[in-house]
């Protein structure tokens, strides 16, 4: 099962390498628009809840759960904006109030108001020549946004002028997830689109002046990184045959590796929420809270899954409730659950298919 995910992401991405940049995103829903659908939920507090949809269908989606009624808008971006979403979107920041999100099959970046959810502006992509640089994931430091790229770039943004004022190379192949910790941005290089020739590197860059300072190596496959403001912590997933490891990282030194069951993880409170899906037993779930100052520490909270949950695909640590989001069977509707710190489960509601990231709108 781990293969086939992998094999569809990888497929996903050769795919979208080959589409060209789109500014505008089409909806097959040619619906009258009502552009006073936003301002109807500007007060209303809630979750934003991203989507990455089904490869080539361009059927991303932004959905809002609203905490007053209890109810999931689906699609809310469409009807907010008179359009779609686009083709797979990878990532989403609240930066003040804004919302930005990475449309990457779409090569674009689309900024909304984060109060209504109404676009604010679009940032291309797409490099000089007019392709699609494969955005995947953002970090936020002091006015810049952050973005990796499939093509080996990070690119800086001007969150107040929306456009790109750097692009600089990481030294290595695909760049996944990228951190900000102590003046530094730490980039994953996963060499996601080279199977099984992987890349095992993180760039790291100064923010001062936007330089590559050095590059570490550690596990093979790194995809995803994480801060708890002193120190960085890598997953790296391997050829997906063994368990995945995690490094951690402090002052731009390795200080600890280990194996360990981790699919996907958050930080917060300085304990590491993650969880692992043991394909080969469908009912365990291993949802597990660990101490960043030992992470040979690893404490199961809920071993296995709550009823209705499919396929755990990622998390996010919100108020101290952990967000599972459930993609179910890739190819419908999905569902988020909500835990407590101690892994008990409070609530679940739907939401479009293949979610990947939620952020509190208040």
């Amino acid at each position: 099962m781990q293969t086939t995910k992998f094999l569809r992401k990888t497929a996903l991405c050769v795919l979208q390498c080959a589409l060209t940049c789109l500014f505008f995103a089409c909806s097959d829903n040619e619906e009258a628009f009502d552009n006073s659908f936003g301002g109807q939920y500007r007060d209303a507090a809630g979750y934003y809840i991203l989507s990455e949809g089904l490869m080539n269908h361009n059927n991303a989606t932004l959905d809002f759960y609203d905490l007053g009624t209890g109810n999931t808008i689906t699609d809310y971006y469409s009807k907010a904006n008179g359009q779609g979403l686009g083709e797979t979107a990878n990532d989403m920041l609240k930066i003040g109030e804004e919302l930005w999100i990475v449309v990457t099959g779409s090569a674009y970046i689309a900024v909304l108001d984060v109060n209504t959810g109404e676009k604010i502006a679009d940032i291309s992509l797409c490099n000089p020549q007019g392709l699609n640089r494969q955005a995947r994931k953002m970090a936020y430091s002091d006015g810049y946004v952050y973005v990796s790229c499939f093509d080996g770039n990070v690119l800086k943004v001007s969150k107040a002028n929306k456009t790109i004022v750097d692009v600089k190379p990481t030294g290595g192949r695909n760049p996944e997830e990228l951190a900000v910790c102590q003046g530094k941005l730490y980039v994953a290089n996963s060499g996601g689109l080279s199977y099984p020739n992987y890349d095992k590197t993180v760039s790291v860059f100064t923010l001062d002046n936007f330089a590559l300072d050095t590059i570490i190596t550690v596990a093979l496959n790194p995809t995803k990184v994480k801060t708890d403001g002193e120190n960085v912590f890598v997953l790296s997933m391997g050829d997906y045959s063994s368990l995945p490891v995690l490094t951690k990282i402090s002052n731009k030194t390795v200080i600890d590796s280990i194996q360990t069951k981790i699919t996907d993880f958050e930080i917060a409170n300085n304990t590491i929420y993650s969880f692992y899906v043991d394909y080969a037993n469908a009912s365990a779930l291993n949802l597990s809270a660990t101490p960043t100052n030992n992470i040979q520490q690893q404490n199961v909270i809920l071993a296995s899954k709550p009823e209705g949950m499919i396929t755990p695909y990622h998390i996010n640590i919100i108020d101290n409730q952990i967000f599972i989001l459930d993609s179910k069977y890739y190819t419908t509707s999905g569902e988020v659950f909500v835990f407590s710190a101690l892994g008990e489960v409070q609530q679940s509601f739907s939401c479009s298919m293949n979610p990947n990231k939620i952020v509190k709108k208040y």
